[in-house]
């Protein structure tokens, strides 16, 4: 019975309620099988009416006589109408296919009908972690020669590369950059050849650089002196000890940020603190201190991509495309000022270089991205650096959500929904990541580590039980 597979789940009673009506509806917040369930009972024609979000646009097959567009919405565009309405009309059923439109303006029905889909992209397609993946298929391959073969077209073919050929430079540029970070903290050695925590940093490959400073953190001893039991010889850890790791670890794998005005805000808050506290001050000096050195090195790289970038696109206007190099108003005192402040400058764009960034000011943090120049195709986003602190556009702190501790001290989904003002759907996938991610760090340091007895091994498959148990609940 397909109910079976639901039984148990958050919103299976719910789903069967509604699919003895003929009805569903289908959303990121359900899990595998509860989506799953939808999709079936409606292609089998149990459930004969869907309300979905933009979860059906791609990649599921579910097709439909009719397609609603029943609420105007920002995310609402080209691609998404395109997706969406390509479910109507079930090929060998359905000669035509019905779309609808409901509540949404004249004017945006026909930018949409008439729109043509958006140019496809290529994103900046490599990341340290991936680096790293790719060294762990290349040296634990079955087959050797395949598993390089696989590892070149990942790295030659990327969408970046083929609509931009100067890119491919770069990219090399950047996998020698990653592969110096990863000799250098340890991952590999100058054989290529991965060794030490690099299982555990491709396993939390989603959550780089935070996978990075976990592992830094660790190195430096920071978790052993944390992770301290109630008493010699014992294996249990106290509730402070626990909540002092939540704390660490939702700076890290928990970054979520609340808007600065919520702080001058006389608001109420019922279960939850709702704003994070700062790191440890232990912990802080060693995130501090992984900047540091990782901002020297990037700033480095940066230095040497420059000299791939076009200078003459450089100096061209960022609107109107006009040439501008100074050469035609040689004699005027004030373009010579402003061309002199490009003077020392190598990485930063000559516009930007005007509003008196330096290359020494591209990696803090409150520098905007789009200083560097654009047509080297890297920024300072890439850095595998992680900021305490965010500001918003007027200079104010951001702090971050406590979503993550909060829950572990009270266990409610609903306190998370009133206080930390977080939408419950949203607020189940984040408990869900986190909860997934200390399993993934408890597993991976129990196959890393000889020492049954280690405290931070003990700590984590603690935490691990009690957060999971506390999750299963909701």
């Amino acid at each position: 019975m397909v109910f079976e597979r639901v039984k148990f789940t958050r919103k299976g009673a719910e789903l069967k309620a509604l699919a003895g009506r003929g009805i569903g509806y289908h959303h990121s917040s359900l899990n595998a099988k509860e989506k799953q369930l939808v999709e079936i009972l409606f292609r089998k024609g149990f459930i004969r009416v869907v309300t979905a979000t933009g979860t059906l646009a791609l990649g599921i097959n579910m097709p439909c006589k009719s397609v609603v567009f029943a609420q105007n919405s920002v995310y609402l565009d080209a691609l998404n109408y395109r997706q969406m309405s390509g479910r109507a009309g079930r090929r060998g059923q359905d000669l035509m296919g019905d779309v609808y439109f409901f509540d949404i303006p004249l004017p945006k029905i026909e930018k949409l009908i008439k729109s043509n889909v958006p140019e496809l992209r290529g994103q900046f397609p490599l990341s340290i972690s991936l680096v790293l993946r790719l060294m762990l298929l290349a040296s634990k391959g079955d087959d050797p020669e395949d598993a390089e073969a696989k590892v070149l077209s990942v790295l030659k073919h990327s969408l970046l590369a083929f609509k931009q050929p100067r890119a491919l430079e770069m990219l090399k540029l950047y996998f020698l950059f990653s592969l110096q970070f990863l000799v250098k903290e340890g991952y590999v050695d100058r054989e290529g050849n991965p060794m030490g925590f690099a299982g555990l940093v491709s396993h939390l490959h989603y959550h780089e650089p935070s996978n990075l400073v976990f592992v830094s953190f660790l190195v430096k001893g920071l978790f052993h002196n944390l992770c301290q039991p109630t008493r010699r010889g014992s294996k249990c850890f106290s509730q402070d000890v626990m909540e002092r790791l939540v704390l660490v670890l939702a700076h890290l794998f928990g970054r979520r940020y609340i808007p600065a005005k919520f702080q001058d805000a006389n608001l109420k808050f019922y279960q939850s603190k709702v704003f994070l506290e700062d790191l440890p001050e232990d912990f802080k000096a060693a995130l501090d201190e992984y900047n540091m050195n990782v901002t020297k090195g990037f700033a480095s790289f940066l230095l040497v991509v420059s000299k791939l970038a076009d200078m003459k696109q450089e100096h061209q206007l960022p609107l109107s495309k006009i040439d501008f190099t100074g050469e035609e108003c040689e004699d005027s005192q004030l373009v010579s000022h402003l061309l002199s402040c490009k003077e020392g400058r190598r990485a930063v764009s000559p516009f930007a270089c005007l509003s008196g960034n330096s290359d020494a000011d591209l990696l803090h943090p409150e520098t905007p991205d789009h200083v560097t120049q654009c047509t080297i195709g890297i920024s300072n986003i890439s850095a595998p650096v992680l900021w305490p602190q965010r500001l918003d556009n007027q200079g104010r702190r951001m702090p971050l959500n406590a979503y993550a501790l909060d829950f572990y001290k009270h266990g409610s989904l609903l306190g998370l929904v009133q206080d930390n003002r977080i939408n419950e759907g949203a607020a189940y996938q984040l408990l869900k990541d986190f909860a997934l991610t200390i399993q993934s760090i408890s597993i991976s340091l129990r196959e890393l580590c000889g020492n049954e007895e280690d405290n931070v091994v003990l700590a984590f498959e603690q935490l691990s039980e009690t957060f999971s148990e506390k999750f299963k609940k909701i």
